[in-house]
């Protein structure tokens, strides 16, 4: 017979500490689980990290793989250029007309087939006749070397006859050959020229369109066309290369539009073509074009940066390339020689300048710029040769156009120089005949809005000025159109033409 079980109270006590007391082999187990938890979870965190490392280097491989390969392509096309340019001296009427390949003979580069393979780049050039003595050549290069490394890039130069003999009138004295003015209040900004098209941009706030396109086939008797276009926002500057038409707008969303203007008489909105939106809100002010990159000037922005390069494509999206922080307004832009020059409204250094040998690495030329005495803003920008002028809203106690020598420097160290010009009013366009030592203001200059100077009389301390022209309202945009020999105008509402006597 089995014993009974003891119930005695002692016994019950010493079963219920035993079974609040769990085992130690329990305890060790549970801690050994925990253990190997953290573990697994340490191991995976570590593989997510060098998961992520191994991607951004693999990114970052890639994108060091693409930029190797469109610098090599640039460079591919500045030699396409390069030997056109030599075909251009040895005789210009080799330089015809058409979709050309560019090799190297025993003779030297001519032109066969409608394109060339160099290692494994597609090359070719495209010849467009401009007028009797010159051309429009654009290089294309095309690469395909995968999925992820393929691409495009096209380069734009224009090739005069040199051997042929062109004369610079003398400016010593201008006739107006027309005025064309625009009903309402087009509040004209900057003006430029293209074969027989003079495109201006407007301010839209007191009823202007935008941009506005002439025809000056018929210098005496321009004619407004495509007048139904509307822009849909102000835009300031602007620049014209090969069939394009850049601008620089006050479109919050798009402050870089670009537009075909194969047809300018029936320019629409269907012929925008590609546009960039900038960081901030509608600052874009200036803007100009080297090839497929553009350079955009905005005003002054505490958050974001004011210099900005992109990489300009008809079929892809527009790509920024770098950026610069110019610490305030960029209000004009000129390029020479490889550097930006940048008019601004800093008090520190009104004249910037900017080496832009790689456009995604902009960094300042050393000695950065020029500070101008006083504290008026810098407004238009100029450049030829060795010289560089300045134009700046007009002070008490200031001369408002400065001119400087690059003669031993990108950024002006003088002397020699500077020299300087009281014009009397607000500068606010300039205009320089390259080769020649013409020059034209433009500005608020009360009886004498456009002033021609000689800039070899201003840089032997006499008197510049040859001769003044009355538009009898302010000049916001000078162009010089080299080909015809002639200067555009505009002011507010109006465009005037200029020829030489």
């Amino acid at each position: 017979m089995r014993a009974l079980r003891n119930h005695s109270p002692q016994a019950q006590r010493r079963e219920s500490h035993h079974s609040l007391s769990s085992p130690r082999g329990l305890l060790k187990n549970r801690h050994r689980g925990s253990l190997l938890l953290e573990a697994i979870i340490a191991i995976g965190v570590f593989v997510l990290f060098l998961g992520g490392m191994g991607f951004s280097l693999i990114l970052g491989e890639r994108s060091t793989i693409a930029a190797g390969d469109h610098a090599r392509a640039s460079f591919l096309a500045e030699q396409e250029l390069e030997a056109v340019r030599a075909m251009r001296a040895q005789d210009f009427s080799s330089v015809s007309p058409g979709t050309h390949g560019v090799v190297l003979t025993a003779t030297g580069w001519t032109f066969s087939g409608n394109g060339v393979v160099r290692n494994n780049y597609h090359t070719n050039v495209d010849v467009v006749s401009r007028g009797t003595d010159w051309v429009e050549v654009t290089a294309n290069v095309a690469w395909n070397f995968g999925q992820t490394r393929s691409g495009a890039l096209a380069i734009t130069t224009y090739l005069t006859d040199w051997q042929k003999i062109s004369t610079v009138g003398n400016w010593a004295s201008v006739s107006r050959i027309s005025l064309t003015t625009i009903s309402g209040t087009p509040e004209f900004q900057k003006v430029v020229v293209a074969g027989n098209y003079a495109y201006v941009t407007s301010n839209r706030s007191a009823g202007g369109k935008g941009l506005y396109i002439l025809d000056i086939t018929n210098p005496a008797a321009p004619i407004q066309v495509a007048s139904a276009f509307d822009l849909g926002a102000s835009a300031y500057g602007l620049a014209v290369s090969g069939e394009y038409l850049y601008l620089a707008t006050d479109d919050p969303a798009r402050e870089v539009q670009i537009y075909d203007i194969t047809s300018p008489s029936t320019l629409e909105s269907s012929n925008l073509i590609n546009s960039f939106d900038l960081p901030g809100e509608g600052q874009a002010r200036s803007i100009t074009v080297y090839g497929t990159t553009i350079f955009v000037g905005t005003l002054n922005d505490t958050v974001n940066n004011q210099l900005f390069a992109l990489e300009m494509s008809a079929l892809d999206p527009v790509v920024l390339l770098g950026s610069l922080n110019m610490s305030g307004s960029v209000l004009d832009l000129n390029l020479h020689e490889g550097y930006a020059y940048a008019a601004m409204d800093t008090n520190s250094a009104e004249l910037e300048v900017v080496d832009i040998f790689d456009p995604e690495n902009l960094s300042f030329a050393p000695g950065v710029g020029r500070d101008l005495t006083e504290v008026q803003d810098a407004t238009a920008i100029a450049t030829s040769g060795t010289a560089a002028l300045i134009g700046r809203i007009a002070g008490t106690s200031i001369d408002e156009l400065t001119m400087f020598s690059l003669a031993d420097s990108p950024v002006p160290t003088p002397p020699p120089g500077p020299w300087t010009m009281d014009t009397g009013g607000d500068v606010l366009s300039l205009a320089i005949i390259d080769g020649n030592s013409f020059a034209f203001i433009g500005g608020t200059m009360d009886g004498a809005q456009l002033r021609v100077i000689d800039t070899l009389r201003l840089e032997h301390n006499q008197s510049p000025t040859l001769t003044t022209y009355d538009t009898e309202a302010t000049i916001r945009g000078l162009f010089y159109d080299w080909q015809k020999d002639r200067l555009y105008s505009v002011t507010p509402s109006s465009l005037f033409v200029f020829a030489p006597g």
